[in-house]
């Protein structure tokens, strides 16, 4: 979706909110859609004397499986980020300030470059989750499988007798 700032760049004081739904189902995350629905996006530009700043706020869900125990989550977020917007940037392109040439912001790809490089690198269900067993592929959160815990590889035993000591 296009959103037109032609107006409130040109009219200090002018201010102008949308909101619109933006699909990003095709980003993956481990093979598997991150975001199951389109994500909510209200964007608020206003001019104050001459500077222009669009707020945008995020809503979605994101559909992700524990990176331990692949238990299925469900995790709601709400992000804000703002911009300041120009029309050009003299010398070298400035990542500081969100450039419309022609007034015109891609809400699309804004979306996509303001959250997803925020997104975290690992999803848990919890901070103390305890993964699945090694062995049977149980998850432990669920209790004790009662396989016997093994001694680990044994090309590491001579750095296990080195952190012993």
């Amino acid at each position: 979706m296009k959103l037109d700032l032609n107006r409130v760049l040109e009219l200090p004081g002018e201010a102008d909110v949308v909101t619109a739904d933006v699909d990003l189902t095709s980003v993956r995350h481990a093979g598997r859609p991150l975001f199951t629905a389109p994500v909510t996006v209200t964007a608020k530009a206003q001019n104050r004397a001459g500077v222009v700043t669009l707020d945008c706020t995020y809503r979605f869900t994101l559909s992700v499986l524990c990176d331990r125990c692949l238990a299925p989550l469900e995790l709601p977020t709400t992000r804000t980020v703002s911009h300041t917007v120009v029309r050009a940037v003299s010398g070298e392109d400035d990542e500081t300030f969100l450039v419309a040439e022609d007034g015109i912001v891609e809400l699309d790809t804004l979306a996509t470059n303001d959250l997803l490089p925020e997104l975290p690198q690992r999803f848990l269900c919890a901070e103390d989750c305890k993964g699945l067993c090694p062995t049977c592929g149980r998850n432990l959160n669920e209790g004790d499988c009662g396989c016997r815990k093994t001694a680990g590889d044994p090309r590491m035993e001579a750095l296990r007798r080195l952190l012993e000591n």
